[in-house]
């Protein structure tokens, strides 16, 4: 599971930013969060990392969105990079 969080910025023409929150609120995955002016945080709960980008490339092609930004990534479920130890070129 990949958990992700973005900031959506939306064209502050659009008439109806309240019917993309209630699009946003509607699909499952997706956690919205309180819009602050023209921008809307969300949580997306992906199956893996393509469907993550898979979410991220539809919702930005919501009608009024100018950007989406993502700010945070969770990896722990990737499987954890083992130390080496590297000799010395001396």
């Amino acid at each position: 599971m990949k958990i992700s969080s973005m900031v959506i910025t939306l064209d502050d023409n659009v008439a109806e930013i309240s019917s993309i929150e209630e699009i946003l609120a509607e699909i499952s995955c997706i956690e919205v969060g309180q819009r602050h002016g023209c921008k809307i945080p969300i949580v997306l709960e992906a199956e893996d990392e393509s469907d993550s980008r898979d979410w991220f490339h539809r919702i930005s092609q919501f009608p009024g969105v100018l950007k989406v930004e993502v700010a945070f990534v969770s990896f722990e479920d990737l499987n954890p990079v083992e130390c080496q130890e590297v000799e010395s070129q001396e």
